[in-house]
C-alpha cells in the first residue's frame, strides 16, 4: 500500500503555517484557537464519521470538504466506491452541517485529495470488511471463501449477498478506533480501477441548471428579515460618527442597530430593497488615522528600496553571495493588486434565539472553514461554541476568500438584535470593498551562468504585503512575533526547480493599508511569474531554446517536471505558429507545493497597429499523482489557466485615495467568453504515486507562459502585470 498519511507539522508547513506554526496554535491557549482557521488532519480513522452504509445498500457520504466548485468530493466518492465495489452513483453525497461530522482542516491549499483521500479509502475498506464478515458468519463460510461483487458478495454456491441483505434493516457504521486493517484497492497499482479514473459528474450539477435552491442566499427561514451593515471605507477607516435619523424613516425598516463602539452599524428591514435605501440614507462619518493611495503601497513594497536599507528580513534558502558576482541577467518583476472577484457575492442567515434558558444560534453560510465560523460566531455572542451550528452551503466561488467571519458576523448580530431571522446579502460593492486581496508584490532577479549555459549564481529578492498573516488572521498582539517567523504564504513557491552552484532565496512581508489574505495559490503565482519570465530572458540571452535551456538545468530529481514540460512542447507543436510579426508561443513549468508538476505553454498574436494582445491556444501537462477524475481535473486545470489569463492581461484592483476605485467588474475586468483561448490539456497518472493537490497548481505556469510568448511576439521582456498592451518591435 502506498503511505499516504501526514503528520501534523507537515500540514502546518503546507498549509502556509511552518513548524512556527505550532508555536501559534498554542502560544495564546485556548482563546487563540478558537480564532485561528482549523487545521485538524484528518486520522487514519477519520473517515468514519463520514460514511454509512444505507439500509438499501447505498452508501451515505458526509463531505467533510466544502464545496466551491473545485469538486473534490466527487474524488472522494471515487475512492468510496471503488473500496466499496460500487458505482459512484449510488453514493448518497452530503455536505453536513458543523455539528454532524468531526471539525477537519479547512478547505483550502489544494489539500481534500491530498490529506482525505487515505482516511476515506481507509473507512470505505473497513466496512467492506465489516460486512464480509457479517456475510461469512450469516452463509457460514470462511471469510476467504467470499469473492467481491458489485455492491456485496458471492458466495461459493453462486449466490449473492448484497450490502442491503447484510445492513439487517439499519444503517451499518464504524466506530473511530475500529476501523479494521483492510487491503486499499484505489492504491493498488496491480488492481484494475473502476470508479476511480473515469468521468463522473459532479454533485449538484443539475440542481444548478435548474436554478435550485443550493447558495446561501436561496436560504428562507419562517419570519426573516433582511440586513446590512455600513462597510469602512478602508481597513482602518474608523466610524466616529453617524446619523441614523433619515435611514429610520426609510418604509420597511425594522431597526437600526447601532453598536460604534465596535465599530457596527446597520439595518434590520422587511425587504432587501429597504435594505438598500437604508443603508444608503445613513450619514456616517469615517476618519482614517493613515491616509493612503497607490504610491503609499508601491513604497512599502518596493524591493529596491528594501535592499538598499540590507538584506531583506526572511532568507528561505541560501547564503549571502559575498562579493556579488557580474550577473548575466538583472530584471525587476512587479505584481498587481488582485480581488478574488467571486461570481456570488457572499451572504449568510443567522437565527438567535433562547431554548432552555440560554441562546443557541444557528447560521447558514457558504465557507470555507465552517468550524472557524461556529467558534467566531459562539466569541461574539459570549456562549459555548456547541450552542452554535453551521450549515454548509455551496459557495460559488472562494479559493481563500471564504475564510473569514465577514457576512456571518453581520448576520448573527443583527438577528440577535432583531430577535428574528436576518438574512444578509452582501452587493457587488461590498464584495469588493471588503474582499481579502491577493497582495501586490515587487522582486529582484538576478542570474548567472557559465559558458555552457549551467546557472551558477541564482538570487531572487522580493517583497509582498502579508497573506497568511493578513491582519485579520490574528490578533494585534500576536502579529508582531507571527510576523517575525516569516509569512510562509508570501514565500510559497520562491524556491527554484532549477540547479545553481549557489541559490539566495529573501524576502520582506510587510503590512499594507488595505484587506489581504489568502488568493489561489498564495504567493506561488508572483513568484514563478518572477522565476520563469528570469529563466527565459536569460536563455534568450545567450541564444538557446527556452525549453532546452530549462530541461539541462533541472535536476534529476525533478523528473517528473521535465516530463510535463517536454510533453507540453510536444502539444504545442501539433500547431504551427504563422510566420511574421506579432506572433509568439512562450514555456513556463513549476512546482507546487513539492508535489504537484506542471508546464504550459501559450500561442499568443499581437495586433501590430494597437498592441492589443490575444491568446489563442494554451497546452498544459499536470502530474498530480493518481488523478480520481480526470474529467474534473481538467476543468480545474482550464479554470486556473483562465485565472492565469485575468492576472496576466487584465486584472488589478485600482487604489484610489485611501479607498478601493475597482467596486465592480466595469473597473475590475475579469476574462469573458471571448477573451478564453483554446485549450490542449494532458494530465499524467502514475498508479504509484498517491493523489496530491490539483486546484491550484496550473494557475503558477499560465501568468509567465503568456509573458513568456510576448517577449517572442514583440520582442520586450514584460515585467510589469497586468501587461495592457504589447506594441510589437517597440523597447
Amino acid at each position: 500500500m502506498v503511505e499516504l498519511s501526514l503528520s501534523r507539522r507537515r500540514l502546518l508547513q503546507a498549509t502556509g503555517w511552518t513548524a512556527a506554526g505550532v508555536t501559534l496554535l498554542y502560544l495564546g491557549g485556548r482563546s487563540l484557537r478558537s480564532i485561528l482557521p482549523s487545521f485538524d488532519i484528518p486520522g487514519d480513522d477519520a473517515g468514519a464519521a463520514w460514511l454509512q452504509i444505507l439500509p438499501d445498500g447505498r452508501c451515505r457520504m458526509l463531505c467533510p470538504r466544502a464545496e466551491m466548485g473545485q469538486h473534490a468530493s466527487i474524488g472522494l466518492a471515487q475512492i468510496a466506491a471503488e473500496e466499496l465495489g460500487i458505482a459512484v452513483e449510488d453514493i448518497d453525497l452530503r455536505f453536513p452541517s458543523s455539528n454532524e461530522i468531526p471539525q477537519v482542516v479547512l478547505t483550502a491549499g489544494s489539500m481534500s485529495l491530498r490529506f482525505f483521500a487515505e482516511p476515506t479509502a481507509r473507512a470505505a475498506a473497513g466496512l467492506r470488511e465489516v460486512l464480509r464478515a457479517r456475510a461469512a458468519r450469516q452463509a457460514r463460510v470462511a471469510v476467504t471463501a467470499l469473492a467481491d461483487a458489485a455492491g456485496g458478495f458471492s458466495l461459493p454456491d453462486g449466490r449473492r449477498l448484497s450490502y442491503g441483505d447484510l445492513a439487517r434493516g439499519e444503517p451499518v457504521v464504524l466506530d473511530p478506533g475500529e476501523v479494521p486493517e483492510a487491503r486499499l484497492y484505489s492504491f493498488d497499482p496491480s488492481r484494475p480501477l473502476r470508479q476511480i479514473g473515469r468521468g463522473a459528474a459532479p454533485p449538484q450539477l443539475a440542481e444548478i441548471v435548474r436554478g435550485a435552491p443550493l447558495f446561501s442566499a436561496d436560504v428562507r427561514l419562517p419570519g426573516m428579515l433582511f440586513g446590512r451593515c455600513l462597510r469602512p471605507p478602508a481597513r482602518n477607516a474608523r466610524l466616529v460618527r453617524v446619523d441614523d435619523t433619515r435611514a429610520r424613516g426609510v418604509a420597511g425598516v425594522v431597526q437600526v442597530v447601532d453598536e460604534r463602539e465596535r465599530g457596527f452599524v446597520g439595518v434590520v428591514c422587511e425587504t432587501p430593497g429597504s435594505v438598500t435605501a437604508a443603508i444608503a440614507a445613513l450619514d456616517a462619518r469615517w476618519e482614517l488615522p493613515a491616509p493612503f493611495d497607490r504610491q503609499t503601497i508601491e513604497e512599502r513594497i518596493d524591493v529596491d528600496a528594501a535592499l538598499a536599507r540590507g538584506d531583506l528580513e526572511h532568507s528561505p534558502e541560501g547564503d549571502r553571495f559575498g562579493p556579488e558576482p557580474a550577473w548575466d541577467l538583472d530584471l525587476r518583476f512587479e505584481v498587481q493588486v488582485q480581488s478574488h472577484a467571486m461570481q456570488e457575492p457572499r451572504a449568510a442567515v443567522a437565527r438567535v434565539r433562547r431554548e432552555d434558558g440560554a441562546e443557541r444560534a444557528e447560521i447558514w453560510t457558504g465557507s470555507q472553514d465552517l468550524w472557524a465560523i461556529q467558534r467566531h460566531a459562539a466569541r461574539d455572542l459570549g456562549i459555548a461554541k456547541e450552542r452554535v451550528v453551521v450549515h454548509a452551503r455551496r459557495m460559488g466561488g472562494g479559493f481563500g476568500g471564504r475564510e473569514h467571519y465577514d457576512v456571518e458576523r453581520d448576520a448573527v448580530r443583527l438577528a440577535r438584535a432583531a430577535g428574528r431571522p436576518v438574512k444578509v446579502q452582501w452587493s457587488r460593492e461590498d464584495e469588493f470593498r471588503a474582499a481579502r486581496n491577493r497582495p501586490a508584490s515587487t522582486h529582484r532577479v538576478k542570474l548567472r551562468a557559465d559558458d555552457r549555459g549551467r546557472l551558477v549564481d541564482w538570487w531572487h529578492a522580493f517583497v509582498s504585503g502579508h497573506i497568511i498573516f493578513a491582519r485579520e488572521r490574528l490578533p494585534g498582539w500576536l502579529l508582531r512575533p507571527a510576523r517575525w517567523m516569516g509569512d510562509l504564504g508570501v514565500a510559497r513557491g520562491c524556491r527554484p526547480p532549477y540547479a545553481a552552484v549557489r541559490k539566495r532565496v529573501e524576502y520582506d512581508d510587510v503590512d499594507l493599508p488595505i484587506d489581504l489574505g489568502a488568493w489561489r495559490s498564495l504567493g506561488a503565482t508572483p513568484n514563478t511569474f518572477a522565476i520563469e519570465s528570469a529563466i527565459d530572458e536569460l536563455a534568450r540571452l545567450r541564444n538557446r531554446d527556452p525549453v532546452e535551456f530549462r530541461l539541462e538545468n533541472l535536476p534529476a530529481e525533478h523528473a517528473r517536471l521535465a516530463a510535463c514540460l517536454r510533453r507540453t512542447r510536444e502539444l504545442a507543436r501539433k500547431l504551427e505558429l504563422p510566420v511574421g510579426p506579432g506572433v509568439g508561443r512562450g514555456y513556463a513549468c513549476g512546482i507546487y507545493e513539492e508535489h504537484s508538476f506542471v508546464a504550459a505553454s501559450a500561442d499568443v498574436r499581437v495586433d501590430p497597429g494597437s498592441g492589443a494582445v490575444r491568446v489563442l491556444r494554451m497546452c498544459c501537462v499536470q502530474d498530480v499523482g493518481l488523478a480520481i477524475n480526470p474529467d474534473q481535473l481538467k476543468a480545474q486545470i482550464e479554470g486556473n489557466l483562465i485565472w492565469g489569463l485575468g492576472m496576466a492581461l487584465t486584472e488589478e484592483v485600482e487604489i484610489g485615495s485611501s479607498d478601493i476605485v475597482s467596486l465592480n467588474f466595469d473597473r475590475y475586468r475579469i476574462p469573458r467568453i471571448q477573451d478564453v483561448p483554446e485549450f490542449d490539456i494532458e494530465i499524467i497518472s502514475p498508479r504509484d504515486i498517491p493523489p496530491a493537490g490539483a486546484g491550484e497548481t496550473a494557475l503558477i505556469v499560465g501568468p509567465p507562459a503568456i509573458a513568456n510568448a510576448l517577449r517572442e511576439a514583440s520582442g520586450r521582456r514584460y515585467t510589469a502585470l497586468p501587461i495592457r498592451s504589447a506594441p510589437v518591435g517597440r523597447t
